[in-house]
């Protein structure tokens, strides 16, 4: 079977739903990454406050460079082929043991995963995520966002997204849009997310707000993974 109908399995169920994977010491999570890493500037070209922590990197460092930078920039910059699955290595961050149990079902299937944090007016406009924009079909570049908008058929869909708020994601300061709608999570709880749908984000809070942001391969054994632990 294709990735795409792998991914259109995905799907059967929504758009996004949440998942039996739980993290109960999320804020504590949260607050031993603040004390003993640094987070670095998230796509550091533009002026928005947004960090991240990678939990996995081209090496197990934590720079950032180049896995929180806009990999379709980087690049175009630095003559690279860099995707998603470039990311694989795990940096120290995965010492956090409930950290490890949620990823561990997914172990050698994860690519380019991070902590997002969003300070005061942190923000992502209106886009479409995916690891190869040489593989958009009838697609074109928002000439302000720079994003790739076209239409999720016309794509080849090899990863998926699962996310999970961890500290200080709820509305009405934070929102998360799909598609129009504003999601309502609940912390600590791991969601997949059809990131192939326009959809964005942003904080209206002083207080940071921080995802766990997941990027999987997408196979036999990850969507048996994940449809046999939906959360109904």
């Amino acid at each position: 079977m294709s990735k795409n109908s792998l991914y259109r399995d995905l799907t059967a169920f929504g758009s996004q739903y949440p998942l039996h994977y739980k993290m109960k010491d999320s804020e504590k999570f949260i607050e031993w990454t603040e004390e003993k890493f640094d987070y670095v500037k998230y796509n550091p070209r533009k002026p928005v406050n947004r960090h991240g922590l990678s939990i996995t990197s081209l090496d197990g460092g934590l720079s950032g460079i180049p896995d929180l930078d806009s990999l379709i920039e980087y690049n175009i910059e630095h003559e690279t082929n860099y995707t998603e699955r470039d990311f694989a290595t795990p940096t120290p961050v995965l010492e956090w043991e409930s950290l490890k149990n949620i990823l561990k079902p997914f172990e050698g299937h994860i690519f380019r995963t991070h902590v997002l944090k969003l300070g005061w007016g942190g923000f992502f406009p209106p886009h479409r995520d995916h690891p190869d924009t040489a593989l958009w079909e009838n697609s074109s570049r928002d000439p302000e966002t720079k994003c790739w908008i076209g239409e999720p058929n016309k794509v080849s869909l090899d990863t998926f997204r699962l996310i999970m708020p961890l500290k200080n994601c709820q509305t009405p300061n934070m929102n998360f849009v799909l598609e129009d709608k504003i999601l309502n999570w609940r912390q600590g709880v791991l969601y997949f997310v059809d990131t192939a749908r326009m959809h964005y984000l942003f904080n209206t809070s002083v207080n940071p707000s921080y995802w766990l942001v997941v990027n999987v391969d997408v196979n036999d054994t990850t969507l048996a993974n994940v449809l046999r632990n939906i959360d109904a």
